[in-house]
């Protein structure tokens, strides 16, 4: 893209009032920054204009520690993907404010159709929206804090937990609960089993049967996990479901023997999930069921001990998936 219209592009998104653009080039230098972009970030244009934006933001480096890029428009430039809308939030690297927006993101190519900048089209969301991420960041760190310390106790949970919460996201969304459902629905998955970190090694790890006692300890889990995440605000609800994970339909489950509707609907999910995965994982006492012989039992407990609406719908969305990838590789 030649300079004249570079500049002609610029001179018509200066003044935009609703939009904060940024433009940077193929050494990651912010190249055109508008005064929109500056108001949404509280930040003076000299700060930004001809600055690396790697520097100003992140420290020099493109990813953080798990290996993901700190925002879109440096994967754009990085990678060529370009993202037509996604929501995101960002940490004000100067005043350490959160700002929620909606970005798109595409590159600009010269005649060999070579990237040479890559934009950035902003829009902030309402300010409300930014203190809910506030908390989110604060209170999902503090709960992987919770996993990751579980997790170096016992593998198996870890990666069961996991599983859970990707069966949970696709059984959310098959049931086409609402956005805000499908993210209760990951976070309780995540989450269910937090309350192992109350439960001894010995027990977690043991390779043979539990002892009476030993059950019982296990069993505490569940109200262990829901009283750990009930202090923590915002996770009232996730509280109550991971309470509830191991009640029964039929009333026999525990910790208080609820029955059918008064078990809340996503522990009922989770309890299927659970189930699931429990039976499909290998363990040192027994190999893992296929994927036909745990959505059988799933069936064959419908009613008693899951929510019949709710089997109904996982096992018709894993013989829509797992069935046929299970069978296409038999």
């Amino acid at each position: 893209m030649d300079g004249q219209l570079f500049t002609r592009i610029a001179q018509a998104v200066q003044s935009s009032s609703l939009h904060g653009w940024l433009v940077i080039d193929r050494s990651f230098k912010i190249v055109f920054v508008n005064d929109t972009f500056c108001k949404l970030w509280q930040i003076d244009h000299d700060k930004l204009i001809n600055k690396s934006l790697l520097e100003v933001l992140y420290n020099g480096e493109k990813k953080a520690e798990d290996d993901t890029y700190h925002g879109p428009l440096i994967e754009t430039m990085d990678t060529g993907r370009e993202f037509p809308l996604l929501e995101a939030c960002l940490i004000n690297p100067f005043d350490k404010s959160y700002i929620w927006y909606l970005a798109s993101t595409f590159l600009l190519r010269d005649s060999n159709d070579e990237p040479q900048y890559a934009v950035g089209v902003y829009v902030p969301i309402d300010k409300f929206k930014v203190i809910e991420a506030k908390l989110d960041v604060i209170n999902l760190s503090i709960i992987k804090a919770f996993c990751k310390a579980i997790g170096i106790r016992d593998s198996y949970t870890k990666q069961h937990s996991e599983h859970v919460a990707a069966l949970m996201v696709e059984l959310a969304e098959f049931m086409q609960l609402p956005r805000d459902g499908v993210t209760i629905a990951y976070l309780a998955g995540i989450v269910h089993d937090v309350g192992k970190i109350g439960v001894p090694e010995r027990i977690l790890n043991k390779p043979g049967s539990l002892t009476d006692n030993e059950y019982e300890s296990v069993k505490r889990h569940a109200i262990k996990g829901a009283d750990i995440l009930s202090d923590i605000d915002g996770f009232e609800d996730i509280a109550s479901i991971v309470r509830h994970h191991h009640e029964r339909y039929d009333g026999l489950g525990y910790p208080l023997g609820l029955a059918g509707d008064a078990i809340p609907v996503y522990s009922r999910m989770l309890s299927v999930c659970d189930a699931y995965d429990a039976m499909t994982s290998a363990r040192c006492y027994r190999a893992p069921y296929s994927v036909r012989q745990a959505l059988d039992e799933i069936k064959r407990c419908s009613g008693t001990q899951f929510d019949p609406e709710i089997s109904k719908a996982f096992i018709k969305f894993m013989e829509q998936s797992r069935i046929k990838s299970e069978d296409s590789n038999t």
